[in-house]
């Protein structure tokens, strides 16, 4: 990097260096060309120079030029020996009048043409020739206030520094713009010959011009008009300088000679004006030759254009043919594939009359082409309803635009069946023929796809037994109908129902006679309501009803009123004929509710309160209900908590031995000490267990945890003490009912005969085949049975006859009224006489009175349970229950209702 600087640093200075010595040498030589009367020189080539530099270089140079100004304004004034103050004034004025002259020029130049040069075009030489006399002029004027006080002829001559700036320009700056010594070299190769005829006859001709200078001067024009249009540009301007400043040496040569200061300004405006024109005909040469130039090159670069478009224009004719060969291959082609074509393809003018029509068409349609031809396709192929949107639509694609267009129609096919056709329609362009427009029809059979869609919509929104609409429709329809009564000012219904007790019909009969009992109850209902209402089948045997417009309740009312005499006709079906009942529930919108979840929920708690109330009848929804719905759900979670939180415990009832008062067994009742509602008994909480499916969870843990207090039971007591636990009916139909029983009763390690079933009579006359089964298997187990709400049923007999009981418990009912009623007496001392003779141990429970106890005494019944005798027991009491049994030795003397232990339970129902 040093070595490349010092290497451009000493090229600088070197460059420098000549050009303050040409500048010096321009300067000496325009002092030979000072008249002995002018102050000024004749020509003052220095400004030429600094022109020249300015126009090719710029300000770059700008050092150089103001030191090459300066040292040449210092040589005339050393060589003229003058005082200081002389020189000095001198040396001022020349460099002033340098710079202005040379700066005016280049800006204002610049001004006009930023870019090119003077010799680039004959327009630019000539801006630089006004460019150079204005600024020659403007530096002129300060100068002619310091003329010095000579005789009157020298005041005529105030334009002589004017021309001797501009010939001084003249001469040097067009050598210095046209800077290509290589051109000069070459044309000196080139043109020997002309070039030494030249030199010669510019000898001559200075000698003839130094012998006269004012009558042969105009002889130096033809050697310049001679070079400036046999040689090139650099030797053309080199030679034109040469002959200028030829010229002027000798003019000042021949001095001696007398001659006028107005004779020197003729004869240096003659010189001027003959380098001027010269280097105003080399440039215009050079324009033209320029212009031949750009003038071949378009030319050929034209010619080039045409030979390439020529090729193009041969490929253009080969390709052509191509496309012809192709597009009457393309027609054959497109001929087949329209006449095989296996979908119906028509074309149709304006007029929507047949053009083309394939042979799938025929097939599809019965007429052949010749037939078909000339036909409107609409009026003979298109039904009625869809004309008018066919002809709209091709009116669309003729006046639009529109490239395609889509339309569905439904036809009859020839051999009468029915097909749904998608036509795509598109617009033919006829160029050759802009006044024949055509459109081609492609037809799509899609039946099977679109019956898909038909048949995957009603399976989305009809339930396909029933035919009618299913849950997804149905809350559509309900969204519609609330809108419109909120809109509207009117009421709608929704009104839910079902069929009481469906599942022994289908246990019964079969689902088979189930089906139809519910396609017939959907029809049932179809013929109660308008065609406007919507009926929908929400799952098994549970329907709704949207009533969309109804004049309040009282026509709610009425509606249902007449569902309910409707459904209770006799119904035939495939086992027999039936007679069924339902219950309905019955919600208004908006009245008590704006949504589809609220109606809902309204009708279906309206449903189970009118099966709660009997069934077979109707009810209306009220606030209670969802007060009622509201208490529940609070009640279910509450439990949820509870059995998490432990708060269930087990209490146990004492049931006596009648004659010895012993405690022959407890029976396990569950108890739920509630946080806030103190301990509830499970009338209260059983039947929302049952409804969340926390019931079988439950009963669950009661065998569980009364398994294992049982033999905790035992340490307590000193005889034997059977645990009795009820089974619900859930429990009881549970089909791995004996598997978790045993489970329980090898996990605890108990005694299976310590362990007593009771299970409700209820249960078991209305499966009384599936009874047997499953009282064996939990007989093998090793348990006891107990037939609980003995004489509640119609079945007592058989049952004690058929299944494997070891004991029997007296209904409650029939146990309150036996002391009072003599029929109930009789019943219940009958029933205990045939338990007897069955050799069946027989239990009352819910003894309460004195009467009670001594009736069940006299008809001799073994076990005795109730208030009378011990209210139900916490199970972390019985051992102080015990104790005190074994203290008192009974429970049955007279003081047992005054026993402490009693005290401490709250009475509650079982």
């Amino acid at each position: 990097m040093t070595g490349n600087s010092n290497i451009t640093s000493g090229t600088d200075w070197r460059r420098i260096a000549v050009d303050l010595l040409l500048f010096g040498g321009l300067a000496y030589l325009s002092y030979c060309f000072l008249h002995r009367v002018l102050v000024y020189p004749s020509a003052w080539l220095p400004t030429g120079y600094a022109i020249g530099l300015l126009l090719t270089h710029g300000t770059r140079r700008l050092g150089t030029i103001l030191s090459g100004i300066l040292l040449a304004s210092l040589i005339p004034a050393v060589l003229d020996e003058r005082e200081w103050s002389g020189a000095a004034q001198s040396v001022a004025s020349a460099s002033a009048y340098t710079l202005a002259t040379s700066f005016i020029t280049w800006w204002a130049y610049r001004k006009l043409l930023p870019t090119q040069l003077p010799l680039d075009r004959y327009t630019s030489f000539l801006w630089f020739l006004g460019a150079l006399t204005l600024a020659s002029f403007a530096a002129t004027l300060p100068m002619l206030t310091q003329l010095p006080q000579v005789d009157a002829a020298l005041k005529v001559m105030p334009l002589h520094p004017w021309f001797a700036s501009v010939l001084g320009t003249v001469i040097v700056a067009p050598v210095m713009m046209s800077n290509r010594w290589g051109s000069l070299y070459l044309c000196l190769r080139k043109q020997p010959w002309e070039a030494l005829a030249w030199t010669l006859t510019l000898g001559f001709v200075l000698l003839v011009v130094w012998h006269d200078p004012l009558q042969n001067l105009y002889l130096m024009f033809l050697l310049t008009i001679w070079a400036g249009t046999r040689f090139p540009l650099p030797a053309a301007m080199a030679s034109i300088a040469l002959c200028g400043a030829g010229a002027l040496s000798a003019i000042f040569l021949s001095m001696p000679s007398p001659v006028t200061p107005s004779q020197l300004l003729v004869m240096e405006a003659l010189l001027a004006l003959m380098v001027t024109v010269s280097c105003y005909v080399r440039i215009l040469l050079n324009d033209r030759e320029r212009i031949e130039i750009d003038l071949e090159d378009m030319v050929r670069q034209r010619t080039n254009e045409l030979q390439i478009a020529n090729a193009e224009l041969k490929d253009e004719i080969f390709v052509r043919q191509q496309a012809e060969k192709s597009y009457r291959r393309s027609s054959r082609h497109f001929r087949a594939l329209f006449e095989t074509a296996s979908t119906p393809i028509v074309v149709v003018d304006e007029k929507i009359n047949i053009r083309q029509w394939n042979s799938a068409s025929e097939s599809l349609f019965g007429y052949s082409r010749d037939e078909a031809i000339g036909r409107s396709f609409s009026t003979a192929f298109i039904p009625s309803e869809q004309r008018d949107e066919l002809s709209w639509k091709i009116l669309k694609l003729f006046k639009s635009g529109l490239p395609q267009e889509t339309l569905e129609t439904e036809i009859q096919g020839f051999n009468g069946s029915q097909h749904f056709i998608l036509w795509n329609l598109s617009r033919l362009n006829e160029d050759d023929d802009p006044g024949q427009r055509r459109l081609i029809l492609i037809g799509q059979d899609i039946t099977e796809i679109r019956n898909s869609q038909n048949q995957l919509h009603y399976l989305a929104h009809y339930d396909v037994l029933t035919n009618t609409a299913n849950r997804r429709l149905f809350e559509d329809r309900c969204g519609q109908a609330i809108s419109s009564a909120l809109r509207h000012g009117h009421s709608s219904a929704l009104i839910c129902l079902d069929v009481d007790h469906f599942k022994r019909i289908n246990d019964t009969l079969g689902h088979d006679a189930g089906d139809q009992l519910l396609k017939e109850l959907a029809q049932r209902l179809r013929n109660c309501v308008r065609k406007e209402d919507t009926i929908a089948r929400l799952g098994g045997d549970e329907f709704a009803v949207l009533l969309s417009q109804v004049k309040g309740a009282e026509g709610c009312e009425k509606v249902a009123r007449y569902i309910l005499d409707t459904l209770i006709q006799p119904i035939k079906v495939s086992g027999g004929e039936l007679v069924i009942t339902s219950s309905i529930g019955i919600t208004l919108a908006p009245e008590d509710g704006s949504s589809y979840e609220q109606l809902l929920k309204n009708a279906d708690m309206a449903m189970y309160r009118a099966k709660n109330a009997g069934r077979n009848n109707i009810q209306f929804f009220s606030k209670d209900m969802n007060d009622e719905m509201q208490r529940q759900l609070t009640l279910e979670q509450e439990l949820r908590d509870g059995i998490r939180n432990g708060q269930l415990d087990l209490h146990y009832q004492p049931v006596l031995n009648a004659k010895t008062g012993a405690i022959d067994g407890l029976e396990a009742l569950l108890r739920w000490h509630h946080p806030s509602k103190g301990t509830l008994t499970p009338a209260e909480f059983l039947d929302i267990a049952e409804q969340t499916g926390q019931l079988q969870p439950l009963a669950e843990w009661i065998c569980l945890n009364a398994c294992l207090q049982a033999r905790a039971i035992q340490a307590m007591s000193k005889n034997p003490v059977c645990i009795r636990v009820n089974l619900s009916s859930r429990q009881y139909n549970h089909p791995k009912l004996a598997d978790q029983l045993g489970r329980i009763i090898r996990e605890t390690r108990l005694d299976p005969s310590l362990l007593l079933i009771e299970i409700d009579e209820r249960i078991l006359s209305e499966r009384h085949a599936e009874s047997v089964l499953v009282l064996d298997n939990l007989k093998r187990l090793g348990v006891g049975l107990v037939l609980d709400h003995y004489g509640s049923g119609l079945s007592s007999l058989k049952l004690l006859r058929d299944l494997p009981f070891d004991q029997v418990k007296i209904d409650q009912q029939l146990l309150h009224l036996a002391p009072k009623d003599d029929s109930s007496r009789a019943i219940v001392h009958t029933l205990i006489n045939l338990a007897r003779q069955l050799s069946l141990t027989v239990a009352a429970s819910g003894v309460e009175t004195e009467d009670q106890e001594t009736f069940l005494r006299s008809t001799g019944c073994h076990l005795l349970q109730g208030h009378r005798f011990c209210r139900p027991v916490p199970s972390n009491k019985l051992a102080e229950l015990f104790a005190r049994v074994k203290k008192e030795g009974s429970l049955l003397t007279d003081t047992r209702a005054n026993l402490p232990l009693t005290g401490i339970f709250p009475i509650n129902k079982e």
